[in-house]
């Protein structure tokens, strides 16, 4: 930029000006991480109805969203995890709301991280219970073969179904 002689002296910043645009310019990374953790914890409020009430449809309808949320998260916090000095330049009220919103979301991952686990845990028991349905099934099956007469051989390979309910 070419310092022109005829600008007037009111179109420059003081150094107090100067000093609070570079802190705000600064503080970019700011804006990104209260909108990521702000949407994340609406995210992870529906995600944790939808395992309460075993909604897995709803679950995987966020998880895209979830996803790219987290990369935001990830992407907005790694400037204070280059220069956590940075942090110091939050004024209070941001400094409280990013506060609040952190616990927030930090409540919320442990319940998610814990429903999670819980359905995990059920289904793999209904598999259990439908592996061992199996197994049984296949063992005590008998059948007539194809000359009408009783079979022990034609029973193996039973099948068995669940409801998707389940």
């Amino acid at each position: 930029m070419i310092d022109d002689p005829n600008t007037p002296e009111s179109d420059f910043l003081d150094d107090d000006e100067l000093a609070r645009a570079q802190a705000e310019a600064e503080l970019f990374w700011y804006d990104d991480l209260l909108f990521a953790c702000t949407n994340l914890c609406d995210l992870l409020d529906v995600e944790n109805e939808a395992l309460l009430s075993h909604d897995p449809e709803t679950v995987r309808l966020l998880a895209d969203n979830k996803a790219a949320l987290a990369r935001l998260y990830e992407q907005s916090v790694q400037p204070l995890i280059e220069a956590p000095d940075l942090a110091g330049l939050l004024d209070d009220d941001r400094r409280e709301m990013l506060t609040a919103v952190g616990t927030r979301l930090n409540e919320l991952i442990e319940t998610n991280a814990r429903r999670l686990k819980a359905e995990m845990e059920a289904y793999q028991r209904v598999m259990d219970i439908m592996v061992d349905a199996a197994k049984k099934n296949v063992t005590s099956t008998t059948a007539y073969g194809r000359a009408g007469i009783f079979d022990a051989a034609a029973g193996v390979g039973g099948s068995l179904s669940f409801n998707k309910a389940l």
